[in-house]
């Protein structure tokens, strides 16, 4: 059922244990309105934020066109990451996307969509740098090698009215 929460943590194949990155209350999945767009490689769940920005990775169903079914020329992201206040001018923790690109405005893919996330997330974490974290979310900073994006993996991004918001999780001895 695609309105199910996303587990709090899950294993992968070498039995390192990733846990989910904190969302806001709003970001429930009792309020989702479209069926999330997940990622996996491999058939395992999750994609590696560095992996996917480095190149080095390949997305399950990399060519599929999630966007296809909307309709829609363009969507909104928000990152909503823990300890980072939203702020509504210039802010990259969110962004206009365009669902179609290339000369012949086809429907972006799913390889596409994830370093579009990517790309935002380490635009963000580079932004944030010499910017203090909201009080009792330090272990979620992005700031001077806390949280790095090689330990961040991205799993879906789920649709809450007018904007889409990624799943992401981290290596649990990172933030424990």
């Amino acid at each position: 059922m695609w309105n199910q929460e996303m587990p709090e943590g899950w294993y992968l194949p070498d039995q390192r244990r990733l846990v989910r990155v904190p969302r806001p209350p709003v970001c429930m999945a009792s309020n989702q309105t479209q069926p999330p767009i997940t990622f996996s490689t491999n058939g395992w769940p999750g994609v590696r934020v560095r992996d996917i920005l480095d190149g080095t990775l390949r997305v399950d169903t990399p060519y599929d066109m999630p966007f296809l079914r909307f309709g829609w020329r363009s969507t909104r992201i928000s990152l909503e990451w823990p300890g980072h206040a939203y702020r509504s001018k210039g802010d990259l923790q969110c962004a206009r996307i365009e669902t179609h690109a290339g000369p012949e405005q086809q429907p972006i893919t799913r390889r596409e969509l994830a370093k579009i996330i990517c790309g935002m997330l380490r635009n963000f974490a580079e932004s944030k740098q010499n910017q203090p974290v909201v009080p009792e979310y330090e272990r979620w900073s992005l700031q001077h090698g806390r949280v790095r994006l090689c330990e961040v993996f991205l799993l879906s991004i789920h649709y809450y009215t007018d904007h889409w918001v990624p799943e992401f999780y981290v290596f649990k001895s990172v933030v424990a």
